[in-house]
Parts: C-alpha cells; sequence; structure tokens
C-alpha cells in the first residue's frame, strides 16, 4: 500500500455507499473531474503547496438538472499548526482540459455558491431529504501532499481523475435524558464529545488491540 491509498475493499465500500446515498440525497449529475499533471505543478509550485479542491455546480440548463464540477486552488500553511490559507490565484476548472479561471473569479464564486444552496438544501427544499446533505457532503477537500506526489511523480502519471465515496460510520450521541425507544423526531438535547477510533485511539491501551 502506498501511503495516504485507499484499500481496494474500502474504495468498494465507499462507492457502495455513495450509490446508496444518490436514491436519497445526491441527485447532480457528475462529468469527469480531471487534475492534470500541468496545473498540479503550477498549483503545488516550487514550495510544494498543497491543493484544495473546492465543489461547484454548473447553471441549470433544465429545472432541477445540475452538473457537479470542481475547482482547484494552492493552500499554504500558516503558522506551525494545522490552517491552511488558499490563494486566491491561480484558480482551475477541472475539466477533461483544465481551465485556467483566474480572471473569472466573480464566476467561480457564483458556482461554488450554488452549490452551496443545494448543499444546504435549498435549492430543491421539496425534497424531504435535502435538509440532510449538509451533514454528508463537504464543501471543498484538502488534498495530502502523498497522493499526488504518487500519482504525479513516481507514477508519472499525466493526469488524475477524482470521483467520490461516502464513509458511513456509526457515531455516539449523548443524551441527559433516559427513553426505552427514542422517537426519530425525538427533539431532546443530543451531545457527542466522541472522537471516533480509528483514527484517535489510545495506542498505548491495553483495550486497542
Amino acid at each position: 500500500m502506498k501511503r495516504d491509498e485507499i484499500p481496494p475493499v474500502q474504495a468498494k465500500n465507499w462507492r457502495m455507499n455513495f450509490n446508496e446515498e444518490k436514491k436519497l440525497t445526491f441527485n447532480l449529475a457528475i462529468p469527469q473531474i480531471i487534475l492534470q499533471k500541468e496545473t498540479y505543478k503550477k498549483l503545488s509550485g516550487e514550495s510544494d503547496n498543497r491543493i484544495r479542491i473546492y465543489l461547484g455546480l454548473e447553471e441549470s440548463v433544465e429545472p432541477g438538472k445540475y452538473n457537479l464540477c470542481a475547482f482547484a486552488v494552492s493552500t499554504f500553511l500558516m503558522g506551525s499548526g494545522d490552517v491552511f490559507i488558499d490563494y486566491e490565484t491561480p484558480v482551475y476548472k477541472l475539466e477533461k482540459q483544465n481551465e485556467d479561471m483566474s480572471s473569472q473569479i466573480s464566476k467561480v464564486l457564483e458556482v461554488i455558491k450554488r452549490y452551496r444552496s443545494w448543499r444546504a438544501g435549498e435549492l430543491d427544499n421539496h425534497s424531504d431529504q435535502a435538509v440532510f446533505r449538509k451533514y454528508i457532503y463537504p464543501n471543498a477537500y484538502l488534498l495530502t501532499k502523498s497522493e499526488l506526489h504518487e500519482i504525479f511523480n513516481v507514477q508519472n502519471k499525466s493526469e488524475a481523475q477524482i470521483e467520490f465515496g461516502i464513509s458511513k460510520t456509526m457515531n455516539v450521541m449523548i443524551f441527559p435524558e433516559v427513553a426505552e425507544n427514542r422517537a426519530m423526531d425525538d427533539t431532546s438535547s443530543a451531545f457527542d464529545f466522541a472522537s471516533n477510533c480509528p483514527p484517535s485511539c489510545g495506542e498505548g491501551s491495553i483495550y486497542n488491540f
């Protein structure tokens, strides 16, 4: 396994989960989203910057018909923490032939804003499932250095394709009120102070094996 590589069985599980979610909350068309090596080199630069990918929605051709799209920008580490700040330019649209959109920032922001409205359940609020999108779909992805270095520098590929999967994990909710059988629409306060293991595991614990 390469660093940051997803095991094949896990990738299959993520794809299966995504296909299941298409029946509920995901109603968009996904064209090929391609990151070309030349784009990667321009965004990573000599400082080996990381790349952030923002999701957007193309303007609908027919009522309710939207195409997902993606834009890539370069990011730099602010201080010694884990905060990465975006460079405003350059920004590329990730199609079969990557397009430099640096002179059309307002258009890029409009497309990203449309995706955010879909994510918030505002574009098609007649759907009962739309309200749950904000808990499932992120605004953007901060890519690691390892995966792109492996693809473009080690394997010397000219392009990489971006697809989507969903990791479904059982989380813990803590209620101050005890109920024998809690209803789905229960409005009691629920808390989540837990970090899931993995990744937050007690490596030295006798219980972690």
